[in-house]
């Protein structure tokens, strides 16, 4: 169990032992989550995100909303108002974004700003987005496991996202796909769904040139939803085996989530109460 010391002497803990059930803490957290997706009009995609938050409001003993940037509803002055009403009024945002880039740096700030000025009486903080965390490739890792997928010398893997005109945030993306090699793979590559490439096809074909007898192209996204099934479509079309599951249901995407949480709360300790320990 990992101990931290915060504010007040309040303790967060999480356990990292995958034989370990954590229990919520007896104690009601006194803060709120937010998790803020894109948005996705896909409704596969709430109900995915909706399951990450019901387990980290469960690791947290927290009440948790869902609000998104775009497309679907709560937007984030619904979901606050939602938290407010539960008479919590120290809310930590989580952006749900896997790249560091425009909705990132522009989106979110707009939308918090907003929040803090209709709601005066709400202390509102944003964590870091999840980002390309290295714990998402144990995440990829047992996506592909519960497809039928193991590390092996003979399997290539590409990570396949959504892809950003965002240079370094692409650069992220390909040096986590470089970095899944070292999991056992016989070899990695990423693709862009959008934005400058490489295209599913192009990574698939990088592969096939190293001999590899099994290309497997998984999508390097939170929730299930248009994207992850173009993802597949493409890889399909490259002659690759397409897996259309995404991060949301695994234990490495709530401990990012969880992560990102205790980071805000390290930087600018809730001000009342206490913060459960796990």
């Amino acid at each position: 169990m990992d101990v931290f010391h915060i504010a007040g002497g309040s303790l967060v803990g999480r356990s990292r032992k995958n034989n370990v059930i954590v229990l919520p803490p007896s104690t009601r957290a006194s803060y709120g989550v937010v998790l803020l997706s894109h948005g996705s009009s896909d409704p596969r995609a709430r109900l995915a995100n909706d399951l990450l938050a019901r387990r980290v409001g469960h690791r947290l003993n927290a009440a948790v909303s869902l609000a998104s940037l775009d497309h679907d509803r709560a937007r984030l002055d619904g979901a606050v108002a939602h938290l407010q009403e539960q008479n919590v009024s120290d809310i930590i945002v989580v952006p749900l974004l896997l790249n560091v880039a425009y909705h990132a740096t522009t989106d979110v700030p707009q939308a918090t700003n907003q929040v803090r000025v209709s709601f005066p009486g709400v202390k509102l903080r944003v964590s870091k987005p999840i980002g390309a965390d290295p714990l998402l490739l144990k995440g990829l890792d047992s996506v592909l496991k519960a497809s039928g997928h193991r590390p092996a010398a003979d399997t290539g893997v590409v990570l396949a996202s959504a892809g950003s005109s965002h240079e370094s945030a692409r650069a992220r993306h390909a040096a986590l796909a470089l970095e899944w090699r070292s999991h056992g793979w016989g070899g990695s590559a990423v693709a862009f769904a959008s934005g400058p490439g490489p295209r599913v096809a192009d990574a698939v074909q990088t592969l096939r040139e190293s001999n590899l007898e099994k290309i497997v192209v998984a999508p390097f996204v939170v929730a299930p939803g248009a994207l992850s099934h173009r993802i597949a479509a493409e890889a399909k079309a490259a002659g690759a085996t397409p897996v259309t599951s995404t991060l949301h249901s695994t234990d490495p995407a709530v401990e990012v989530v969880i992560k990102r949480i205790e980071s805000a709360l390290l930087t600018e300790p809730v001000s009342v109460g206490s913060v459960p320990r796990a």
